[in-house]
């Protein structure tokens, strides 16, 4: 189903920018670096406008451990005042996913926060630890996804 934004009887809550989600300069962080926006991350909660300057290592990732051989979804989300952290999804194995067994879930982001994107983690011979493994660790594969809104059917690959 397809919303129009002025559909939207008050407020709306979406990304203005292209987040450019990546891995930080301290590996076990990520960042939001808008590309288009003279340096500046601007999005939406509610209807009302947000921006903050783009800095590194800026989104820290939490959650519980993330077994071998899974692949997880991380919601990023930013706050009213700038503050970006994440949601875990729910783990499913590689293998599952790769076969069509699985599918990947959006997490849904907690209430008052803007989904800014979301990190896929894929772990290949070692548990991953939100925050505390590297995101470019050998056993991790990292890929990041850039929203406007959280995308209305779940990843298949």
């Amino acid at each position: 189903m397809t919303i129009n934004a002025n559909e939207i009887f008050r407020g709306g809550t979406c990304m203005l920018c292209k987040a450019g989600l990546a891995v930080g300069g301290t590996s076990t962080l990520a960042r939001a670096n808008c590309p288009t926006t003279a340096g500046y991350i601007v999005w939406a909660i509610n209807g009302i406008t947000y921006s903050l300057v783009d800095a590194d290592d800026n989104v820290t990732l939490s959650g519980d451990t993330q077994a071998d051989l899974t692949t997880c979804l991380y919601l990023v989300i930013i706050s009213t005042g700038g503050v970006m952290t994440v949601v875990k999804g729910d783990e499913v194995l590689t293998a599952d996913l790769a076969s069509g067994k699985e599918v990947l879930h959006y997490p849904a982001p907690t209430d008052g926060y803007c989904p800014v994107g979301a990190i896929k983690v894929v772990t290949s011979g070692a548990t991953f630890i939100p925050g505390v493994t590297a995101l470019d660790a050998g056993t991790v594969t990292d890929t990041y996804y850039d929203f406007f809104c959280i995308p209305s059917a779940p990843m298949t690959s």
